[in-house]
C-alpha cells in the first residue's frame, strides 16, 4: 500500500470513529475489584437490561448496574427496559 493511500484510509477511518454517533462507555476496572463505568447515564432513568448476575444486579447496555430486591430480579426479563437507579 502506498503511504499516501494509507494515510487517507487512516484519515477517514479517524473521521468516521469520532464523528458518527455516540461515544461507547469506557469500562475500567477499579481497585476494588469492582469496575468504573465512564461517559454513561447514571441515576434514575428507563434503561434496557442486557444480562443479569444473581442475586440482585441488573447490566444495563452502558454497561451501569442496578442493584435490585430477588422479587424484582427474578421478574425482570432481558432487554426489557427498567427504571431504576443506575450507577
Amino acid at each position: 500500500m502506498k503511504p499516501l493511500t494509507l494515510y487517507a484510509a487512516v484519515g477517514v477511518s479517524a473521521i468516521l470513529l469520532v464523528g458518527c454517533g455516540p461515544r461507547p462507555p469506557v469500562i475500567e476496572p477499579s481497585p476494588n475489584g469492582g469496575v468504573v463505568v465512564r461517559a454513561a447515564k447514571t441515576g434514575m432513568y428507563s434503561k434496557n437490561v442486557m444480562t443479569k448476575k444473581e442475586p440482585d444486579t441488573l447490566i444495563s447496555d452502558d454497561g451501569t448496574i442496578c442493584r435490585v430486591p430477588a422479587d424484582r430480579y427474578r421478574d425482570t426479563a432481558l432487554h426489557s427496559l427498567v427504571y431504576c437507579n443506575w450507577q
